[in-house]
């Protein structure tokens, strides 16, 4: 079971291979899979204890940072069993260069930490997958699906994390009948999951309109397996719950947008806005939705938690985009994890199969007011 594979580290051991502090031949093996295009990595968090870790690593490496990382638990033990301590070493680490791997074997920690609950597995699963670390991502997000059932974006997250898995895979994989029925068999768990969230009248009223930015996601999904698997045109849309006339967003050619960015967050009762400035100058969030000088807007203001939030611009003026988040308030303990992790991610020229560029990105969100820039969208 996803429980059995990651609690006790046993996932880092079996995937990762090894426990952190060697540095030796084979602690670090390369990621399994390459990760979308990342943004510029932003500074180190606050804390001295992290400047000595990214002091020992600029002056002696991965295996200097990790013993640097002992000594401060040793320290300062107040800060063993905190789980953002874990959080926070592998961002600090990840922003002095070190690989994946390693980054993901501090994460796992998080683990160790604690019983996990929804919301560690959740945060601990977003910043896998913004390492590239795929597989560990899904075991995790399926346990989120298992913990938190009730909540769409667990749904969601489940959807986009296979479907990230699976453009990934295909990049390298021959497309032949093997590959569409593996296709097949994994778009039909994405499909599922998506259908649930936009006809489910299960949800509580504060997640109201989730299904707009589901149905353009689920349009997508399907649009992007029928044009790389060609045998599965025509069976993967649910037809019988979603009529393709008045539900698929774009017809059988999917959404086409220039740009495409999903805000979503791991705390329940938060209110986090996404914000896109746009080349023109003009500011694009939930108090100004529509863009007067592009035509792009942005959804639903979601001020009761985890989102998302979507932009949506079908044709975008050339320039540069700024994506911001701004944490604007909780009415929830955030103990768990010590913040909110926000999961950001973009496409560029969706629809346009060869052409789509994905960013992703993961941000720490710990005060409230807090704006921060996460990615720059060049068009």
């Amino acid at each position: 079971s996803s429980v059995g594979l990651l609690v006790g580290g046993a996932a880092r051991r079996l995937s990762l291979g090894g426990s952190r502090g060697g540095g030796g031949p084979g602690a670090s093996p390369a990621p399994p899979c390459a990760p979308p295009k990342r943004p510029k990595r932003r500074a180190v968090g606050d804390g001295p204890w992290l400047g000595a870790i990214a002091e020992a690593y600029a002056s002696s490496g991965l295996g200097g940072a990790q013993v640097a990382f002992d000594e401060q638990l040793k320290s300062s033990p107040a800060l063993v069993g905190k789980p953002s301590t874990y959080i926070q070493a592998s961002e600090c680490l990840h922003a002095c260069g070190a690989d994946a791997a390693a980054c993901a074997d501090v994460l796992f920690d998080v683990l160790e930490t604690k019983l996990p609950d929804f919301q560690t597995c959740r945060v601990v699963a977003y910043h896998l997958l913004s390492l590239g670390l795929l597989d560990e991502a899904v075991l995790l997000l399926e346990l989120v699906l298992e913990l938190a059932p009730a909540e769409p974006h667990s749904h969601t997250d489940i959807a986009f994390a296979k479907l990230l898995r699976l453009m990934d895979s295909g990049k390298s994989a021959p497309v032949d009948d093997k590959a569409a029925e593996r296709a097949r068999a994994e778009m039909a768990r994405v499909v599922a999951a998506l259908a649930k969230v936009v006809t489910s009248t299960e949800w509580p009223a504060r997640f109201n309109e989730i299904e707009w930015p589901a149905l353009i996601l689920l349009s997508w999904a399907v649009a992007w397996a029928e044009h790389t698997y060609p045998s599965l045109r025509g069976s993967l849309w649910p037809e019988a719950e979603l009529p393709a006339a008045t539900y698929r967003v774009g017809g059988e050619a999917g959404p086409r947008l220039d740009i495409f960015v999903w805000l979503g967050w791991d705390t329940d009762k938060t209110d986090v806005d996404l914000h896109v400035t746009e080349p023109t100058g003009e500011e694009v969030y939930y108090s100004h939705n529509r863009s007067s000088s592009t035509g792009a807007r942005v959804s639903r203001d979601f001020t009761q938690g985890l989102g998302p939030e979507v932009y949506t611009l079908p044709r975008a003026p050339k320039g540069t985009y700024l994506v911001e988040t701004n944490y604007y308030a909780s009415h929830q303990a955030t103990t768990a994890t010590g913040s909110t992790s926000a999961v950001i991610w973009s496409v560029q020229n969706m629809g346009d199969f060869g052409r789509e560029k994905l960013q992703f990105s993961s941000v720490r969100l710990t005060k409230h007011k807090q704006r921060q820039s996460v990615l720059q969208l060049s068009v």
